[in-house]
């Protein structure tokens, strides 16, 4: 049995009993905090700090059996990372036993045994005893708060790297303080037997962390796969739920339909597509314009929505376009003879629908409007195809013809593309960072 030292606090008067005599370097005042040497036989003071800072899940000197053997408290710390949050350490003693460590971090209990017989490896994966235990995470560690006696000197801001390493029931944990290097392995205990062996002060014991998102999310493949599915079909479901709402959000629907003929290269045409009536006091008006086929054309549509009781115009812009030709790559095309215009949020009323029509010859294929009087020369694109099928291609100008259809409602794709590619953006970003981590 070792014997108990007692000494006289310098600072408080107190008195202090080392349990660990002869071995015990720092400790400090149960009374008023104070840190001290005890390596002096004066006993110097290190530093001192309040007692009410020293709120700890167990008290000092508390006495209990853990794992079959009975140990008592003679120091505490409470360290930090930016990582893990806050977290405390007691250190247990026994007579007989030696030392050991209680740690309590994010709401669990683990128990520590110093190695003396280290790890082999470095990296990524250590071995020890036949087994093997691979990285967990890296972090460092400060101290913040020194309470009790130790068996080396320890002070308050001490800064060590710490590297953790799981393997099937149990993780190695190194720390390195000052070039000094530690192993102590870690095996979890319920925190119903600590509680019952130590008398654990709840309201003090370290809370569960939130992990941060990067850690949660980015970081975390092996912590519950499951939030990825949850996450896309949350997102499906929420997708899902607004092409419902902007769907019914466009109903009644009303319809009107006309056609025009456009003079390509010729002046700009006003023609009325006709009318129609928004009978909510915001709706959406789609307007789709199909032609027929014509190649390196393309055909300005300006749309104005005229209110008949207001006479304020409402306008937007389309445009039906084609391309053709051939380069170093082949033949290519490019545009569509179809394009849908849609107005958002007009409000209730009704509506004369008007489209000024200009038509135009690619710059590669250009096209010469007749002269007004009728003479002079003027051949359209097609001017071979109209040459064999017995037509003047001088006298009958190239008219593109287009049909419009204009309704009340409509769908906004724009919008409902870009909601889904806000929606899956975070879950898509999620999985590529798991899977190339």
């Amino acid at each position: 049995m070792t014997a108990i030292r007692a000494i006289t606090c310098p600072s408080c008067g107190g008195t202090i009993e080392v349990r660990a005599a002869g071995y015990t370097v720092t400790l400090a005042c149960q009374h008023c905090g104070s840190l001290l040497d005890a390596t002096q036989a004066d006993v110097q003071i290190i530093t001192a700090y309040k007692r009410a800072a020293k709120n700890f899940a167990i008290a000092l000197g508390t006495r209990g059996t853990l794992l079959g053997t009975e140990w008592q408290v003679i120091g505490a710390l409470k360290r930090y990372s930016s990582e893990s949050g806050d977290w405390q350490e007691f250190l247990l003693f026994n007579p007989y036993v030696g030392y050991r460590w209680l740690v309590a971090a994010g709401g669990e209990w683990q128990f520590g045994t110093m190695l003396m017989d280290r790890p082999d490896g470095s990296g990524r994966t250590v071995g020890w005893r036949g087994q093997t235990y691979s990285i967990a995470g890296t972090e460092t560690a400060s101290t913040r708060t020194v309470l009790g006696e130790f068996y080396w000197k320890v002070a308050r801001g001490d800064s060590a790297a710490c590297t953790t390493y799981e393997g099937t029931d149990e993780v190695l944990s190194r720390e390195e303080i000052a070039g000094e290097v530690t192993w102590t392995q870690l095996i979890p205990v319920d925190a119903d037997d600590v509680a019952s062996a130590f008398s654990v002060a709840r309201k003090f014991e370290p809370k569960p962390v939130r992990s941060s998102f990067a850690e949660r999310f980015l970081k975390s493949p092996g912590r519950g796969d499951h939030d990825l599915p949850m996450m896309f079909l949350m997102a499906l479901a929420a997708l899902l739920a607004i092409g419902l709402v902007q769907e019914v959000l466009s109903y009644p629907h009303a319809c009107t339909r006309s056609q025009t003929e456009v003079v390509v290269g010729g002046p700009t045409s006003v023609h009325r597509i006709g009318g129609i009536e928004a009978r909510r006091p915001w709706q959406f008006v789609t307007i789709d314009a199909v032609s027929d086929q014509f190649h390196n054309r393309w055909v300005d549509l300006d749309y104005s929505l005229v209110n008949r009781k207001t006479q304020r115009s409402i306008d937007a812009y389309g445009v039906v376009e084609y391309y053709t030709g051939t380069d170093s790559d082949g033949p290519w095309s490019e545009g569509s003879y179809a394009a849908q215009t849609l107005f958002a949020s007009v409000p209730g009323g009704t509506y004369d629908i008007f489209v000024d029509t200009a038509a135009h010859g690619w710059p590669s294929d250009p096209v010469v409007a007749p002269p007004a009087d009728g003479t002079g020369t003027w051949a359209p694109s097609n001017a071979a195809e109209l040459a064999a099928s017995g037509t003047n291609p001088w006298a009958a100008p190239e008219k593109i013809t287009i049909w419009f259809e204009a309704c009340t409602g409509g769908f906004a794709w724009d919008m409902f593309w870009m909601m889904a590619f806000l929606l899956f953006a975070l879950p898509f970003t999620i999985l590529w960072w798991r899977h190339n981590d």
